[in-house]
């Protein structure tokens, strides 16, 4: 193995471990993976993110708030069918089941943004404050995607998609 590609070897397998703390955050039992955002046209003040949440075996937990500086109001929110129209609408909480997630994405239970204060602009990291029943708060950076995007780094964002063939993606 020649001497550069040694080094190069050596400097990922120092590194790697540091990426995998940048996409998971945790508190008690409570670990969010992957949080990100789509990003928002110039003048839109509503934005929306996402994130999966796992809970350790036998410690079900609850989300019952989120803050952002970037906003001026978040809510917990999820998709529902009502007469065949699929509707958003807030909920007060969000269950964790104990040994289980809850994933938030598009179309279903996630983080909406109301009066932002600028733009999401993709590239960037919003922050966000998940406030748990027992857990407490976890403080959070989701990373800015591109409109339209449908998970993280383009990942189909589905319980474990983050993780295959035995190793995740960071």
């Amino acid at each position: 193995m020649s001497r550069r590609l040694a080094c190069f070897a050596a400097a990922f397998a120092v590194l790697s471990p540091l990426a995998a703390v940048a996409h998971e955050y945790e508190a008690g039992s409570i670990t969010v993976a992957h949080p990100w955002a789509r990003a928002t046209p110039g003048g839109a003040t509503i934005g929306a993110a996402y994130a999966e949440i796992k809970a350790k075996d036998g410690a079900a937990d609850t989300l019952v708030s989120a803050s952002s500086p970037a906003a001026g109001r978040v809510e917990i929110h999820t998709h529902t069918m009502d007469g065949g129209v699929m509707k958003m609408r807030q909920i007060e909480k969000l269950a964790i089941p104990g040994g289980g997630s809850a994933v938030m994405k598009p179309s279903g239970d996630h983080i909406m943004l109301f009066d932002l204060k600028a733009p999401l602009k993709e590239g960037e990291t919003l922050p966000i404050t998940l406030v748990f029943e027992k857990a407490g708060e976890v403080k959070i950076e989701a990373t800015v995607e591109p409109v339209g995007a449908k998970g993280p780094h383009g990942m189909d964002h589905q319980p474990g998609a983050a993780e295959h063939e035995g190793h995740k993606h960071h």
